[in-house]
């Protein structure tokens, strides 16, 4: 589906859209392991998966995306390593924790410095990065203690 695009309008209406969870709790992933979980917007066809990543080799490395059902366009990651380094299409590039936004030029190839995450608060990071997403009823996350 990479060859998939939408408008940037169309991006920018979904990121910014109310979205409600469509489950009532999830369990944090554990070492190298996903969890993932739907959330809806304004219409029945505004479905969004979110899915959570631990690493397995760095307990300090997981990534956060937000994806469009239908068509699996990713419109909004999270990636939490300090020790990372992407490369943007200009050729700069971005070290540590950096964040995925959608746009219609570059798909999901543009990094942002991800500012003030520890990758050490992940409770911290997953709200923030659903408050980003405009998740207002989220569902209860379950942490295990390993994590805080």
């Amino acid at each position: 589906m990479a060859s998939v695009k939408i408008t940037q309008v169309e991006a920018d209406r979904l990121l910014k859209m109310l979205k409600r969870t469509l489950i009532s709790e999830i369990n944090f992933p554990t070492i190298g392991e996903s969890v993932e979980f739907n959330v809806a917007g304004d219409s029945k066809q505004d479905i969004f998966a979110i899915n959570i990543f631990r690493g397995k080799i760095n307990r300090l490395k997981y990534n956060i995306g937000a994806r469009i059902v239908k068509n699996g366009i990713l419109l909004l990651e999270l990636h939490i390593n300090p020790s990372n380094v992407h490369p943007n299409p200009d050729g700069e590039k971005i070290t540590g924790s950096h964040w995925h936004i959608y746009s219609e030029e570059y798909g999901r190839l543009w990094a942002f410095p991800a500012e003030n995450i520890d990758s050490e608060e992940f409770i911290e990071n997953t709200m923030l990065f659903l408050e980003k997403f405009n998740v207002i009823e989220s569902p209860t996350i379950n942490f295990q203690m390993e994590l805080v």
